[in-house]
């Protein structure tokens, strides 16, 4: 709608704009993205020009899991139990506070709720918080090149009892390390590692 919101000069990054405060709420919008690569300058080869990767446009409430808002760790990984640690970040937009829990659950691969926790915070109006909390799970299913087995973090933000928003994140539960005798060991295995 004719508002520059700004300049991305490598396009391999992602990047987000808030378009809400240029939005025309009771008519057409345009959403205009321009491409150029005459300045660019190609000393290797021609790696192209254009817009060659996803676009999304997310719609969500003022409330709701911050755009790139969940950060998850694994800070102890073994057959037998693993342990999830999940950052947060729920977002306020109104002008208001806003009291609201997170629900946080790890679902496996057929859809099952391994674990679930729940936690409850006001956040300021036009405030982030973020929301640390850690789930623990017995007998995990372990990632692995051979098995790439994959769980979804999904942090549902609550108010007054409904859901306000859901956001995914998948994570491969894995225990990783270097070791000068063995090299690289995955989940307690020597991985050997190929490529230049």
């Amino acid at each position: 709608n004719g508002h520059a919101l700004g300049l991305r000069p490598y396009g391999f990054i992602p990047f987000a704009y808030e378009l809400t405060p240029h939005l025309n709420g009771s008519g057409e919008n345009v959403i205009a993205v321009r491409v150029d690569n005459s300045r660019q300058t190609n000393c290797r080869w021609y790696s192209g020009s254009g817009i060659y990767r996803h676009t999304w446009l997310l719609t969500t409430g003022p409330v709701r899991v911050a755009h790139w808002g969940t950060q998850v760790t694994t800070p102890q990984v073994s057959a037998k139990t693993a342990t999830v640690e999940v950052k947060t970040k729920v977002a306020n937009a109104r002008k208001t506070a806003a009291v609201c829990s997170l629900v946080t659950a790890l679902v496996d691969a057929q859809g099952k709720t391994a674990q679930t926790v729940q936690a409850q915070q006001e956040v300021g109006a036009g405030e982030t918080f973020e929301f640390v909390q850690e789930l623990a799970i017995d007998q995990p299913n372990l990632w692995s090149p051979a098995r790439p087995a994959l769980y979804t973090v999904r942090s549902t933000v609550m108010e007054n009892g409904a859901a306000v928003d859901v956001y995914d994140t998948p994570v491969g539960l894995r225990r990783a390390e270097f070791d000068a005798e063995r090299g690289f060991v995955l989940n307690g295995e020597r991985v050997k590692l190929n490529g230049v």
